[in-house]
């Protein structure tokens, strides 16, 4: 719509209305009708290494490339320099990394507000990118790490410093070791034999998690040093936030609640760290930036954090077997049924649901289903890890993210998870161990 077409229908409005509110109305109508984006935000990037190669990924933040992929997310740098422009409807947070780290899943991300203003980034090889901004956002958020680097991560340095020159046993950190670890993390776990790679695993985690043993007595006393230090770092974050909020803030509030639905996968967690950002929220923050998409996230991130055993499951929607769009509760009514989130690419996700399999075959007949739903960029991924591992039952396909089931179950970019549901939609159990599913499995058939 050009310039004269809107000011003549403009005119034909206020003809028509003249009360404030509905001209409010249309004339908003119309400046969405010219298609601009609010938010434009110009990135330059410098390469201080070529060690990754020259290729860069800049995407909105919680973009998982297995699932989500788009050739608008890629950078190609030359001579070490790249740009990169964005165009959004609201200020947003986005990340920059190179795309051969996340092969690897050693990736040092940088983050920013995409708002209106001027980016530069410097990628590095063993550290984040270092990312300066002249939007007012990335300013605010600017003065927080400055206050961070000074109280915490400055003396942490100067620490790491000590503990990597004198104070690691050599037997659990010399290059073999460390070459082990670095193996472990990058496997196909598919092309090698289940009891290699758990034993393996077993061990390493053994040497990880003892922490003591791996020190001597000097770099035992520092590592307690950095711990008293870094130990303090949250509830800073959260005085701060609570001080001076900004957008940031609301992505903090997202992130909490991530960490609080995935808690259980660290060792000793203390939720009374994070728990006080939801009450922070909705104290203070509902309001803040008001129409933002990142409050409909929190608001979702929220309930799936609530589901646990003994609460309903929510309810979504997903393609049936014909390609139909279809409420999940519609293909669990009346079934003790077990949501199984997996992916082709999730080996847990999938040595899960094989262990399933004998469970499924005797309880099939009895009242219980396995409602099992794949997060792919395409078909055939699904259908051949399907045959090979030798699922009888069938898989549903959320094909890119379309109807965000990951996000909704709060799984976020991890590669799966299972919910056993009651026939009434409760749930009784988010465990993914066979052993501990099927006695819940045989009472809930039973107290039909």
């Amino acid at each position: 719509m050009n310039k004269p077409t809107i000011i003549n229908c403009l005119r034909g409005i206020i003809g028509r209305w003249p009360k404030r509110k509905a001209i409010a109305i249309h004339v908003l109508a119309l400046v969405a009708l010219t298609g601009q984006a609010q938010v434009k935000c110009h990135v330059e990037g410098t390469l201080e290494t070529d060690a990754w190669g020259h290729e860069i990924i800049v995407c909105e933040a919680g973009t998982d490339l297995r699932v989500v992929d788009d050739p608008r997310f890629h950078v190609k740098a030359r001579d070490g320099r790249f740009t990169y422009d964005i165009e959004t409807d609201f200020p947003k947070l986005y990340e920059v990394y190179f795309l051969n780290q996340e092969k690897t899943g050693r990736i040092f991300t940088g983050s920013f507000i995409a708002e209106n203003c001027n980016v530069n980034v410097t990628m590095y090889e063993d550290k984040k990118p270092r990312i300066a901004t002249d939007g007012e956002e990335g300013r605010k958020h600017a003065v927080k790490d400055s206050i961070e680097d000074v109280r915490f991560w400055n003396p942490v340095k100067e620490i790491d410093n000590q503990i990597d020159d004198e104070s690691r046993r050599a037997e659990f950190y010399n290059a073999d070791f460390i070459s082990v670890i670095t193996e472990v993390q990058t496997w196909d776990e598919e092309s090698l034999p289940q009891a290699y790679v758990d034993s393996v695993r077993k061990v390493v985690n053994y040497y990880m998690q003892n922490d003591r043993a791996s020190y001597t007595d000097a770099g035992w006393q520092l590592k307690q040093q950095r711990d008293s230090i870094t130990n303090g770092l949250i509830p800073f974050r959260f005085a701060y936030d609570t001080e001076h909020p900004m957008l940031w803030t609301l992505y903090e509030v997202l992130h909490a609640l991530d960490v609080l639905k995935r808690s259980d996968v660290y060792v000793n967690f203390d939720k009374s760290q994070f728990e006080p950002y939801l009450t922070l929220y909705h104290d203070k923050l509902i309001n803040y930036y008001p129409g933002h998409p990142i409050h409909e996230q929190i608001a979702t991130a929220e309930t799936a954090y609530r589901m646990q055993p003994g609460k309903p499951y929510i309810d979504y929607t997903v393609r049936d077997p014909d390609g139909n769009l279809v409420p999940i509760s519609t293909l669990t009514k009346g079934k003790v049924a077990l949501i199984d989130l997996w992916a082709s690419w999730c080996g847990p996700c999938r040595r899960h649901s094989i262990a399933m399999i004998p469970v499924y075959e005797r309880y099939k007949d009895k009242g219980f289903t396995v409602i099992a739903i794949a997060r792919e960029r395409n078909r055939e991924a699904m259908d051949n890890a399907a045959k090979k591992d030798g699922y009888p039952w069938q898989s549903l396909l959320e094909l890119n993210d379309e109807n965000q089931v990951w996000r909704k179950n709060g799984v976020g970019n991890g590669g799966g998870a299972m919910y056993l549901i009651d026939r009434d939609g409760t749930i009784l159990s988010t465990s993914t161990e066979a052993e501990e599913l099927e006695p819940l499995i045989k009472a809930a058939i039973e107290r039909e």
